[in-house]
């Protein structure tokens, strides 16, 4: 299959607007050494474009009181709501840490993001190293995800797949993802072939000029924040 200039364009314009300079984009890497943050950023997501500003506080907060990098799990993450005291006050200790209360602005998704850890902790994954070793069993993996599901809700596909990319899954890389957004940014209602949408979008990473992952991650992010364009999706 060939792309042809004008989809190409179309496209790599929709990828400036949404997903902003790719200079700005954040990477996937530093997530891969702490569940908790795949955990926060992949749980907040759901709530808007405020999910790198929630993982910036808790980094914040967290490094108040550490002298190493953080590579918290999610025994560590349930440690800051003990701390706070509750999800609400871990939303305006934590999640908000040094920055003033906006009754107007985005919820965070405290509660949930609570929910997970303690789901996760009780299934004894507790970090990085827990989730790829339940990965490896389909069994367990599926367990996993009916826990995400169950806290996180039916619409959590998009969420999920995040927080797989994060942790760094290997083979974690649905055409779904790719066909969602190629068929949003051409204006199709029907779905584009998962074939030709990956190789438009491999064709647009090299455009850009970013790596293919980088341009699957800022994807994952933006339609995180906008799962409800995945109603239309096979």
């Amino acid at each position: 299959m060939t792309v042809s200039a004008d989809t190409l364009k179309t496209v790599v314009t929709a990828c400036r607007e949404r997903l902003g300079d790719p200079s700005g984009w954040i990477t996937s890497t530093a997530y891969q050494h702490s569940l908790a943050l795949c955990i926060i950023e992949s749980v907040q997501s759901s709530a808007g474009h405020s999910e790198a500003a929630v993982v910036d506080r808790y980094l914040a907060y967290r490094r108040a009181t550490l002298d190493q990098p953080v590579t918290d799990g999610a025994r560590d993450l349930l440690r800051t709501f003990e701390e706070a005291g509750s999800s609400d006050q871990w939303a305006g200790k934590v999640g908000s840490y040094k920055r003033r209360y906006n009754a107007t602005g985005v919820q965070i998704e405290a509660r949930h993001i609570q929910q997970a850890a303690e789901r996760l902790h009780q299934l004894r994954i507790n970090n990085i190293d827990d989730l790829l070793e339940a990965a490896r069993d389909e069994a367990a993996l599926e367990q996993i995800h009916a826990a995400w599901v169950e806290v996180c809700g039916e619409n959590s596909d998009v969420t999920w797949a995040h927080f797989l990319m994060l942790a760094g899954i290997p083979e974690v890389r649905p055409s779904r993802v790719a066909k969602v957004f190629v068929s949003g940014a051409l204006g199709i209602s029907e779905a584009t072939d998962p074939g030709l949408a990956e190789e438009i979008l491999e064709a647009t990473a090299a455009e850009l000029g970013v790596d293919q992952d980088q341009l699957d991650y800022a994807i994952r992010r933006w339609l995180s924040a906008n799962s409800w364009r995945l109603s239309d999706a096979a």
